[in-house]
Formats: C-alpha cells, structure tokens, sequence
C-alpha cells in the first residue's frame, strides 16, 4: 500500500512540476506512471534506473534502435539555464516511442507552443491506433512507430521492423502529423 501511495505521489509532484512551468501534463500510461521516480534534485521523472539526463536524447535514440528496452517514460524540464531548457517526454512502449522536446518560454521564445496539449493528445490517440492496427495485423506485430521531436533541429520519424533493428528515419516539418498520416492509411 506504501508503494502505491508513494507512486501516486510521485505522478502528482511531476503533473505539478508540469503544470506549474505552465504546461499541460503528457499522456503517461498508468502502468508506467506507478513506477515513476525523481532522480536526485533533477526537475524530471522517470520509470528507470541508470540512465542519462533528457538532454542525451542520442544515447535514448541509440538505445532503442540496438536494443530493446523495456517500457518507459521520461517526463519533466532539463536543461542548462533558462534558455536552454526545456519539457521533455519520452514514452518508449512496444508498439511505439516518443521522443518529444517542446523549449520553455525565455527572452529568445517569448510564447509557449499553443498546441502542445493537441500533440500530447494525438500522441495517445496513436499509442491506441497503432496497438489496433497491430491486433488487426495491418501493421506487422513486432513493428514499433518512432517519433522524434527535438528542439535543437529537424523532427524526424520512422518504422522499426523489429526489436533491435535499424529504423528507416524519415525527416518532417512535423513528424506527429507525418508519422499518423501513415498510421491512417495502414489502417482500414
């Protein structure tokens, strides 16, 4: 029971964390979101142990194209200084990752993104579609949808035939919308 109650604080203190840099909070699956810790004074939560900062987007990329890590989410602001932070979440399941940067708002970006809360949504209508599209075998079951969107360059995205395999990147002015407009059409 502690646990639960303690997990449950933990999800509270990120969507307060969240939501009080005046951001709306992300989708995070409640199995995920139960195993939700804050490492250290960081400004960010995570379901593991032993990994980098959000800021080592390379090192999550790497670790998902060459191996197969167990589901995850990583949630929060990082960064160096009010310029250079930033929101973060990234969700890695077995049907599909998000690797999602949005920047705060700071002299160089005076506005947040007016639609974050609309990505954040679309990101869970696709977790579902992409689930069901596998079930209806539309989509090859061990096939996992990737999407990447940094702050520091181009979005980009792809498809992983399997677990561990390379992944046939796309780049996208948006990589949300790219990425679900070829999840409709798989889809009947």
């Amino acid at each position: 029971m502690s646990e639960k109650l303690h997990s449950n604080n933990e999800l509270e203190a990120a969507r307060s964390l969240i939501q009080g840099a005046g951001l709306p909070m992300p989708p995070i699956p409640k199995t995920i979101s139960e195993k939700l810790f804050r490492p250290g004074d960081t400004r960010y939560f995570t379901s593991r142990e032993n990994t980098p900062g959000p800021w080592s987007l390379g090192w999550f990329l790497e670790e998902v194209e060459f191996g197969n890590p167990q589901n995850y989410v990583m949630v929060g602001i990082d960064g160096h200084g009010q310029e250079s932070a930033a929101t973060h979440f990234y969700l890695v399941e077995e049907d599909i990752a998000f690797f999602h940067q949005s920047q705060l708002v700071s002299s160089t970006n005076p506005e947040l993104e007016e639609d974050l809360s609309d990505q954040y949504q679309l990101m869970a209508v696709m977790a579902v579609a992409m689930a069901q599209a596998k079930e209806k075998e539309q989509i090859p079951a061990d096939s996992r949808l990737i999407i990447v969107r940094p702050t520091y360059r181009q979005p980009f995205w792809g498809i992983q035939p399997t677990p561990g395999h390379p992944i046939d990147w796309k780049d996208a002015e948006d990589a949300l919308l790219d990425a679900s407009s070829w999840l409709a059409k798989r889809m009947h």
